[in-house]
């Protein structure tokens, strides 16, 4: 069970502890949680009201105290705190006080504390794709194993972080956490709140660029999630990213660092002396994936894998999984084996069909580099239909780069032997007007729409027979609709 001691609080957040006779009498006091939320706070918990540009938590601090919160962290700065200060000298089972100079510090305080008494070992995933779908890989391949706990949905900032590690049990043996952003040294900070154990980096794309500015930027904010590992942690990179390999053999970084890559460069990593694992004989059909996991820490041994989805976007998922059991001392096969329980969720090239049309929902987000992934997937799915139909929409938050990335993407279709195509987003009107520039995309250029609702009658209508269906977009765009759309219309 977890216990937060009053004391304890106090120590790491540096503030100033208040309370009843009463209460500094009982040495057994302690809080069950933390709580960021009236809505959902529960007896005796501490309650933390943050502050944003639009909001302050404190507001609520009388709700806190109506629900029985055990101690309300209070900013010294806040209006409301006479008001609660006077409560300790008239209900001597008034909630106690904490005041700090800033009460989202002290919540990442607290949360930091908290790691540094968990025994879990913290694995943090970042990278600007395939966090989520990586985290949820590692979970899976060594759940059976140890007594392990992953982030929830997509509480991987500066708020849903804490929330992850507070919410960790005791007894947890490891923690998949995923450290997300979206300005400038928010990794950094994360890092320095989780102390990872192990470290892994997916990859250095443009997502974010709008934020960040250049792809130097993007990789000095990946990279700074070393700055709070441990001295004796390990690195997780993707081999086949050119700017982390650069950033390797310019900086020689002090930390201990492994690879994961495709085929065709382990030669040239492994020539350094890296412990590197790729994967070989990749089978892909409409539905699953297979390949044999290799590494050169163990040359001789072979680790089948077997996914009931198919997704070229899983097999390095699957090798960083590999990786950290190998990593953590854990059985290989039957982390290997423990792969096949991985289940695509969120609209994240999720099936569906209707009638003889099957339907890859990949609308929980867009990058220059899922994209390639989806269309490499579709194109292998769709050997022996009728058509590829690609419904896609805007790649947002591109800045500088937005451009070229959307026009870089048009040749993709064609890579990907696409047949018609839909655009959606204002983004995409690059896209539409270099198509019906060039014979070559004309034909299968279908129209631009500004929202998803607009081009439903038109996908609709084009759509028949044994088509597979690409939709991919930005979430901003809601394109879930259209996947809806096509689901019901044979229902």
């Amino acid at each position: 069970m977890t216990r937060f001691l009053p004391t304890q609080i106090k120590l790491w957040t540096d503030g100033e502890l208040l309370q009843t006779v009463k209460h500094a009498e009982d040495s057994e006091r302690y809080y069950p949680s933390i709580s960021t939320d009236t809505r959902s706070i529960t007896s005796q918990e501490v309650f933390v009201p943050l502050r944003g540009d639009h909001f302050d938590g404190h507001h609520f601090l009388n709700e806190a105290y109506k629900r029985g919160a055990g101690m309300l962290v209070i900013a010294y700065d806040a209006p409301e705190k006479d008001e609660f200060l006077a409560l300790l000298n008239c209900d001597e089972d008034a909630p106690d006080i904490l005041l700090v100079e800033d009460t989202w510090r002290a919540y990442q305080d607290i949360a930091s504390g908290y790691r540094n008494v968990l025994e879990a070992s913290v694995i943090g995933v970042t990278g600007s794709v395939g966090k989520t779908t990586t985290r949820r890989m590692i979970y899976c391949m060594i759940e059976s194993q140890v007594r392990a706990e992953q982030s929830q949905r997509n509480y991987n900032n500066q708020v849903g972080l804490p929330r992850t590690i507070l919410s960790t049990n005791p007894k947890t043996q490891a923690l998949v956490a995923e450290l997300g952003m979206d300005r400038k040294g928010e990794i950094r900070t994360l890092s320095h709140i989780s102390r990872p154990d192990i470290s892994i980096i997916t990859g250095v794309g443009i997502s974010h660029a709008e934020h960040l500015g250049s792809t130097r930027d993007i990789l000095e904010e990946k990279i700074s999630v070393i700055d709070g590992m441990k001295s004796n942690g390990l690195l997780l990179l993707n081999g086949d990213d050119a700017l982390l390999e650069n950033w390797v053999i310019r900086e020689e970084p002090d930390i201990s660092h492994w690879y994961v890559c495709s085929e065709k460069n382990v030669g040239r990593l492994e020539r350094d002396g890296s412990p590197v694992f790729w994967a070989e004989h990749i089978s892909v059909n409409s539905h699953s994936l297979s390949f044999i996991g290799r590494s050169n820490l163990t040359p001789d041994e072979r680790w089948p894998i077997d996914l009931p989805h198919p997704g070229f976007h899983l097999i390095p998922a699957v090798l960083f999984g590999l990786a950290v059991v190998y990593a953590m001392g854990l059985n290989m096969q039957e982390a290997a084996a423990s792969a096949r329980k991985f289940v695509t969720t969120e609209h994240r090239q999720e099936l569906f069909s209707s009638g003889s049309v099957d339907i890859i929902d990949d609308t929980y987000n867009s990058s220059p580099e899922s994209l390639r992934s989806a269309l490499r997937t579709a194109s292998m799915m769709a050997g022996g239909r009728r058509r590829l139909v690609a419904v896609i929409g805007g790649m947002r938050e591109l800045g500088r780069y937005s451009k070229k990335a959307h026009l870089d993407a048009i040749v993709e279709f064609s890579r990907a032997h696409v047949d018609r195509v839909f655009l959606i987003g204002e983004e995409t009107k690059v896209m539409r007007d270099a198509m019906c520039k060039d014979h070559h995309f004309s034909s299968m250029y279908s129209g631009w729409y500004g929202t998803g609702e607009e081009a439903i009658p038109d996908v609709l209508r084009e759509v028949s027979g044994d088509d597979l269906v690409l939709v991919k977009a930005s979430r901003f765009y809601e394109l879930d609709h259209i996947v809806t759309a096509l689901v019901e219309r044979d229902s």
